[in-house]
């Protein structure tokens, strides 16, 4: 594993599942060669030069027939981009996190090794040390369960995967913890969409039977036309990100209303209504009208 540092993008072969990269290696051009996500080689060049990268490339790739016009094809590529960067002397960053050497090693682990950051390992999530000893002896009878016996099961595993989700995150670079809920938020969304992809006010619907399910005290006052509005009592969800972090140090200032209140701003951005979330520590209020 070198220190190429790649100055253009993974340019492909067309009909093949090769590629290839420029860059610089010991102070000198080279080439990197790809296939698929696994780099075949990493090779200096003497001089910047169409033919010295058509070399490196042919000279890897195991593709019967292929021409030697086809690699220079991309190799012309490959030339625009280390011209710009010739010129320029900078670039944006083309590295690829998830190619990978031989050993099977990626470009993304060792740029967080070099970084100081922790690779997290298959042992690193194993269960909790702190977790007591809850070796059985024998298989309980599991019983039906329905009702509020299963929404407090649900919202119990909702509320602590919103919360555990924010205190990792919280302690990774700064802004992942955005990122993360963002991307939660979309793919909920997606999945409401997609229940329902001719009616577009289910997503609404989905919104408010979620925060309905975040208290067992969940009312719906009469309200204008128009409008409708969702009261929540005592909120679940806060009771056990409470019991997690009873000092509230470690999750994240805003969570776990926070999440809900990325997913009414989407809402309201999808679907042209208002939607306002209200939270307090005795509940909250979603407002939903249209603008």
């Amino acid at each position: 594993m070198n220190n190429f540092y790649p100055v253009s993008p993974l340019v492909g072969i067309t009909n093949t599942s090769y590629g290839a990269q420029v860059g610089v290696m010991d102070e000198m051009w080279s080439v990197r060669v790809v296939r698929g996500k696994k780099i075949i080689a990493e090779k200096t060049i003497p001089d910047l030069d169409l033919e010295n990268i058509v070399g490196v490339a042919y000279g890897h790739i195991r593709v019967e027939g292929l021409s030697r016009h086809a690699v220079a094809m991309m190799a012309g590529r490959l030339m625009q981009f280390a011209r710009k960067y010739q010129t320029a002397g900078v670039c944006p960053n083309y590295e690829i996190p998830d190619l990978a050497y031989d050993d099977g090693t990626t470009i993304g682990e060792i740029a967080a090794e070099a970084r100081g950051e922790v690779i997290v390992t298959a042992e690193d999530t194993a269960p909790s040390g702190d977790l007591p000893d809850m070796r059985i002896g024998e298989i309980p009878v599991i019983p039906r369960t329905t009702g509020e016996a299963a929404w407090a099961s649900i919202i119990e595993s909702h509320a602590t995967m919103i919360c555990e989700a924010a205190i990792y995150a919280s302690e990774l670079p700064k802004g992942h913890l955005e990122i993360m809920f963002n991307r939660i938020a979309d793919a909920l969304i997606q999945q409401w969409v997609s229940s329902s992809p001719d009616e577009p006010s289910t997503a609404v619907m989905k919104f408010g039977a979620l925060i309905q399910a975040c208290s067992d005290e969940s009312q719906l006052p009469k309200t204008g036309a128009g409008t409708s509005t969702i009261e929540t009592g005592v909120c679940r969800i806060l009771s056990i990100c409470r019991n997690l972090d009873p000092s509230a140090s470690r999750i994240s200032g805003g969570y776990p209303c926070t999440f809900h209140e990325i997913i009414a701003k989407k809402l309201s951005e999808l679907t042209g209504a208002n939607i306002s979330v209200n939270t307090s520590s005795t509940g909250c209020i979603v407002s939903i009208s249209l603008q």
